[in-house]
C-alpha cells in the first residue's frame, strides 16, 4: 500500500513538472511594443492603466469584463520620460490623471 501511495505521489509530481515545462514553451510574452507604465486600483476588479503602445501613451479603464480606452495622450513615452527627468522624477499617476481630466473637460 505504501508503494502504491509513493507511486501516485511520484506520478503527481511528474505531471506537475511536465506541465510547468510545457507552459514555458507555450506562453511567450514579448513586450517590446507594449508597456504598462503605471496602474492605480479603483476598487475590486477595477483599475486605470497608463499604457505605452509603440510609443503612444493612453489611459485604459479595466474592469472584470471590459477594457476601454479612456483617453489617448498627445505626448509620447519619450516625452513623458523627458518630463520626468526635467521635474526630477516621474509625476504621480494622480497628477497625470488630473491633467488628462482638465484636457478632456476643456475639449467639451
Amino acid at each position: 500500500m505504501i508503494m502504491a501511495l509513493l507511486g501516485v505521489l511520484a506520478l503527481v509530481f511528474l505531471i506537475f513538472w511536465a506541465m510547468k515545462k510545457l507552459n514555458r514553451r507555450v506562453v511567450t510574452s514579448d513586450s517590446r511594443n507594449m508597456k504598462i507604465l503605471e496602474r492605480i486600483n479603483l476598487g475590486p476588479d477595477k483599475m486605470l492603466l497608463l499604457v505605452s503602445v509603440r510609443g503612444k501613451c493612453m489611459i485604459l479603464g479595466v474592469t472584470n469584463g471590459r477594457i476601454e480606452k479612456v483617453h489617448e495622450l498627445e505626448e509620447s513615452e519619450d516625452q513623458l520620460i523627458e518630463k520626468k527627468d526635467e521635474n526630477g522624477g516621474n509625476p504621480s499617476f494622480k497628477e497625470s490623471f488630473k491633467i488628462v481630466l482638465k484636457d478632456m473637460m476643456n475639449k467639451k
